[in-house]
């Protein structure tokens, strides 16, 4: 190939690079756009603008449930100074803060997304119990003060129990139900509260409100997952117990005495988003492209058969339709169905096209395998998060590796000159 076919080349190649960078981009901002209506925070695929409504107004927010905060106060006499400066005492009310004697809770989070446009989010059921034992380890008769909390303002809530020694305390409309009893010295009492609801991303149960560190007694927690890619977010601790239980974890906590500031935590899977995920393919793209030109361009000057410009115009496009296929294609069906077709369109098109450039021959056993590798084999390696670097670039050391012992012998200026030995271009 002379240097103006080269140069022509390299322009496809630019051409294509340019095409790509603007599906990527327009996938981007689909994303973007459905992410803002219909979500709520920070957009942790691609770099986005918030939203404030959609699927958490619609379905809940990530949920905290706090456990039952109990408190009682006495009157103590602290020395202070009056007005003219002399020391008196005076009757203060301190907040003394009450540890459970024991707690009991169960939670079976049920994962279930929600896909909206192009992006999955994150939803689940829950169904909560707890059941505590609140002791008066006082030595006197004391009034104790319990607030039940509720994990999200924004959530919907069904079957509430909140019972009191078998009482039931009425829920007041609000995130926080207060209540109040008298216990003797030694008088034990029975707290439960239990509730279905639902919410998305992450789960916790908190020991204490404030995130402080906090001490817990006779402690133990059983959550239930109907899926098993389940992660513990930052700031939650290890389960001291699992096993797989249909299809998910069978997870538990069990402490006799515990101090800590961290929580309990479940964070649910994240399925493959559409929008972000097309968008990185097409950014990837001229990698794939870049590959295939250099191996045609050497297959051409090795085997006689140089392709024309014109040609390569029409095998990046191809290369082309498979990532806008791909792109409009996902918001209807799943990611790996509309990488199966995509594959084949994309293939289709190259070897129907190369055959009557050159023959059946070239374009199945040369351009079709060289395809397959650097358009799909590449492209699906991308379905394997955390592998999909070292799988590419095994390839791309496999790929060298061939390339460098089927032209090893090959003497270069004879191939290159435009006398003797020159390629023939196809299709003459």
């Amino acid at each position: 190939m002379n240097a103006k076919r080269l140069i022509a080349v390299i322009c496809i190649y630019v051409i294509a690079t340019s095409a790509w960078m603007i599906l990527g981009a327009t996938n981007q901002i689909r994303s973007s756009q459905t992410y803002s209506r219909l979500g709520q925070g920070e957009y942790d695929q691609e770099t986005s603008e918030s939203g404030r409504a959609g699927v958490q107004d619609l379905w809940g927010q990530p949920q905290s449930q706090v456990a039952p905060i109990v408190w009682t106060s006495h009157i103590d006499k602290v020395a202070q100074k009056n007005s003219k400066g002399r020391r008196v005492l005076t009757e203060v009310e301190v907040t003394d803060p009450v540890v459970l004697s024991s707690s009991r809770v169960n939670a079976k989070i049920d994962s279930e997304p929600r896909r909206k446009g192009l992006l999955w989010y994150r939803t689940y059921k829950v169904r909560f119990s707890g059941d505590y034992l609140l002791r008066n380890s006082f030595g006197n008769k004391r009034r104790f003060k319990v607030a039940f909390n509720f994990p999200a303002q924004q959530a919907v809530y069904d079957n509430v129990s909140i019972l009191v020694n078998g009482k039931r305390v009425e829920p007041t409309g609000d995130t926080t139900v207060q209540t109040s009893l008298v216990l003797d010295p030694g008088q034990r009492v029975k707290l439960h509260m239990s509730y279905g609801s639902q919410g998305m991303d992450t789960w916790f149960y908190k020991f204490s409100s404030d995130g402080s560190v906090a001490n817990v007694k006779d402690f133990q927690a059983r959550v239930r997952t109907n899926c098993s890619e389940i992660d513990f977010p930052s700031g939650s601790v290890s389960p001291t117990h699992k096993k797989i239980a249909d299809g998910g974890w069978d997870l538990t906590w069990k402490y006799a005495n515990l101090v800590s500031g961290f929580n309990i935590g479940i964070s649910l899977p994240q399925k493959l988003n559409p929008g972000p995920f097309a968008a990185k393919l097409s950014y990837f793209a001229p990698v794939s492209l870049l590959f295939f030109f250099a191996v045609l361009l050497i297959l051409g000057a090795v085997k006689k058969t140089s392709l024309h410009p014109i040609h390569y115009m029409f095998l990046a496009a191809a290369f082309f339709s498979f990532h806008l296929l791909f792109s409009y294609m996902v918001d209807h069906v799943t990611p790996f169905v509309s990488f199966l077709v995509s594959s084949a369109v994309s293939l289709l098109l190259v070897i129907t096209y190369l055959r009557l450039v050159v023959s059946w021959k070239f374009a199945v056993f040369n351009a079709g395998l060289w395809q397959f590798i650097f358009l799909v084999l590449f492209t699906y390696a991308f379905f394997f998060e955390g592998y999909t670097g070292l799988t590419i670039t095994i390839g791309v050391i496999l790929t060298l590796a061939v390339l460098m012992q089927m032209t090893g012998r090959v003497n270069w200026d004879e191939k290159l000159s435009n006398g003797k030995g020159a390629s023939k271009p196809a299709g003459t």
